[in-house]
Formats: structure tokens, C-alpha cells, sequence
């Protein structure tokens, strides 16, 4: 396998450890074996799909997409020491240097994390230009420096093995195309944070991010942060007498079937940390469902508020959908909102990209849906209601 710590682009300086905090730009200029180059380090708390184990000079990142799945292993050396021998757990490991100085992503949610670091100057690669959506993001993807690697919704592996970014990020699926990316060298690594169970172990893939730039310290701050603001206000929404919860519905149904945020889904944990009571907290499923829609109905007919439907410019289009949907008293009542206050004319939707890392700004715009007092001074920053015309 190729010693990936070798390879220090000519863009890269070599500096010298100071101590006091992880290198985020550059190389070990003269590599000693006794030191601990991460002396900031991440502590995984509510995401249960990744794992960072540190030692001196390299980290080792496990994923997994289930309780019964070990995932992948990826070994992130330090730039300017070595690296470690790739056995036992370690063999058949993917190997990147770090601080990366590279990244090819193929998801939005991926680029928010990077704002949020303070570190899009390492984005060389997206997959669609046209679905981008954020200013700072905009002006990145812009620039020369940034390559469109699958514009015809393929990646273009020659492309990306000729630019050999330090790394290529993947929302988790296997594809041919990535065992070339893979075989070229060039590690791929998986991004399952749409596979947690919550909105704020969703948000901690943010330490995630952080750990192939070296960013520990930023993205536990930053992390914390959006915990304790999320918390607070979940804490005051479920404060709420039951009897003063409103019912909730979500989702959006067509042709006899009515698709279903499942009752452990993130949604359905969003919807009772916003001082909600979700008509399917009973369900079983961890993420969206199908059930008839009769059954949905007998469900929610009487729900106060219906979220997450989409793609609606009235309330006539809802109808449009389902002639039935008149008989949900939400339809009625004028209380369905849909998560499209930002989106593009391309179709590009900011929900879809910096949400995932501010749950407790989505949590404020449900709890202003929910409970307005509780919420006077937050502006929406997602939902909207559907209006009449």
C-alpha cells in the first residue's frame, strides 16, 4: 500500500508542532515518537455510526451502517510521520494524510460542515454545481479550484483519479465507479449521518468532519454549542402540559398510499422534543415508511399540524395530490408547513444542506409552529405555511 504520509503536496509547509493544539495546516517537520501530535480530541456522544480512537501520530475512524455491522476502518497519519503497520484490525484499512488538503464530496450536507469549520478552502470537488445552494458555498464552488466530478449524475473517475484530491467523501454506498476512485488510491471514505436516529447525532457528524482536518477543538466547541441551545429549548417545549401538545402528522401521500416519517425516525424525535405528539410514535420504523392511505386517515385526520409534505406552491396543489386530503383537519385549518422557505430555481433546497448540522434551529422553527410563545423571537428559517393561493 502507498505510504500516503510521503506524498506532501508542494502546497503544503512544513511547520513544527507546538503542543497546544492540533496542526491544521502543513506537515511534522521533524517527527518524534514520544509526542501526542492530537492533543485536541473529539468525544462521539449521542451519534452511535462512528468512532475515533487516537494515538500519538495517527487516529483510527470506524463507521458502520447498523448495530450488527463493523463498518470500515480509515488510519489518519499525521502529515510527517509514519505510518503505522496495517495489521490486525487495522489490515485492509484505508489510509489518508491529515490535516487533508483536499475534498471531493458528493453530498450538500457534507459542504455545511465545512462552512461551519471555517473550512471550505479545502473543497476541490462537487458532484452537481447546480444543486449547490449557499452563498459562501457559491463563491467556493466558483472558483477554479473546484472540479464538477459528476454533472451527469455518474462520477467521472477520470477525472477525479487525475486530480487525486487527499480525499473523496460518499454518502456510504458501494458503487463500481468508487472501487476505481479506491483502487487508484485515493481514499474513499462514507458519511452515514443520515442514518442516525436523531437530529442532533445527525449534527455530531460535524466531529466527523473535523477529524480529517484536524479541526477536534472547532468541532467539539461548535458541537456543544448546538447541544445546550437544542436542549434549553427542547426542555421549555416539553414543559408543555400533554393536554396542550398539539397532534402531528408528516409526510406526504399519492394514489392510495401515504408515505410516513417512521416513530424513531429523527423526525418523529424532532416532533416530541418540539413539544409535538406525533400520530405514528408508535411505529416501529427508524426512517421514512409507506402505509395506506385509510390508514393514515384513521390516524391523523383529526392532527393539528402537518409538516414535511413539500413541493406544494398552495393549497390547492395538496389537493391535487390526493383529492382525500381534504379530510385531514390540518388541510382544513390551514396548518401545513413544508421545510422550502430557501430553495433554488435548480431545485436545490437549504433544508437539505445546513440543517443537518443546526438541529436546534430546526427544532426552533417546529417549536414556533408548535408553541409561537415559546418562540417570539426566532425567525423561521426553513418552514413556511403552505399558502391559500
Amino acid at each position: 500500500m502507498l505510504c500516503f504520509t510521503t506524498l506532501v503536496a508542494a502546497s503544503q509547509v512544513a511547520v513544527t508542532l507546538s503542543g497546544a493544539s492540533n496542526l491544521t495546516k502543513g506537515c511534522v517537520e521533524r517527527y518524534d515518537a514520544a509526542t501526542d501530535y492530537f492533543p485536541d480530541k473529539v468525544t462521539v456522544e449521542d451519534a452511535v455510526n462512528f468512532t475515533v480512537t487516537y494515538h500519538r501520530s495517527y487516529k483510527v475512524v470506524q463507521t458502520r451502517t447498523s448495530a450488527s455491522n463493523s463498518g470500515e476502518r480509515y488510519v489518519l497519519v499525521q502529515c510527517g510521520t509514519p505510518t503505522p503497520p496495517l495489521q490486525g484490525e487495522l489490515a485492509g484499512a484505508q489510509v489518508a494524510t491529515v490535516p487533508i488538503g483536499s475534498l471531493y464530496s458528493v453530498s450538500t450536507t457534507h459542504l455545511s460542515l465545512l462552512v461551519d469549520l471555517q473550512r471550505l478552502d479545502v473543497l476541490t470537488g462537487v458532484s452537481t454545481k447546480k444543486f449547490l445552494i449557499g452563498d459562501e458555498i457559491l463563491k467556493r464552488a466558483g472558483s477554479a479550484q473546484v472540479r464538477e466530478f459528476a454533472a451527469a449524475s455518474s462520477i467521472d473517475t477520470e477525472l477525479v483519479v487525475s486530480q487525486r484530491p487527499a480525499l473523496f467523501m460518499t454518502g456510504g454506498s458501494t458503487s463500481a465507479e468508487l472501487s476505481v476512485i479506491r483502487q487508484a488510491r485515493i481514499p474513499v471514505v462514507a458519511n452515514h449521518e443520515w442514518l442516525e436516529a436523531t437530529a442532533l447525532a445527525r449534527a455530531e457528524w460535524l466531529k466527523y468532519m473535523a477529524v480529517f482536518l484536524n479541526e477536534e477543538r472547532t468541532g467539539q466547541r461548535l458541537y456543544a454549542d448546538v447541544k445546550a441551545r437544542y436542549r434549553a429549548l427542547s426542555a421549555r417545549a416539553q414543559s408543555v402540559p400533554d393536554a396542550q401538545k398539539p397532534t402531528v402528522m408528516a409526510g406526504r401521500g399519492a394514489r392510495g398510499e401515504f408515505v410516513i416519517a417512521g416513530g424513531r425516525s429523527y423526525v418523529a424525535a424532532l416532533i416530541h422534543d418540539a413539544g409535538g405528539r406525533y400520530v405514528w410514535a408508535d411505529n416501529a420504523s427508524t426512517g421514512s415508511t409507506t402505509v395506506d392511505l385509510e390508514a393514515q386517515l384513521k390516524r391523523a385526520a383529526n392532527a393539528d399540524i402537518w409538516i414535511n409534505g413539500g413541493g406544494w406552491p398552495n393549497r390547492a396543489a395538496i389537493v391535487q395530490d390526493e383529492p382525500r386530503n381534504k379530510a385531514f383537519k390540518a388541510y382544513r385549518t390551514g396548518q401545513v408547513w413544508v421545510y422550502e422557505r430557501v430553495v433554488t430555481a435548480a431545485g436545490a433546497n437549504d433544508y437539505w444542506s445546513r440543517a443537518v448540522s443546526h438541529p436546534d434551529l430546526v427544532l426552533a422553527d417546529l417549536v414556533k409552529i408548535f408553541h409561537p410563545a415559546l418562540a417570539p423571537q426566532h425567525e423561521f428559517q426553513w418552514y413556511l405555511q403552505v399558502p391559500l393561493r
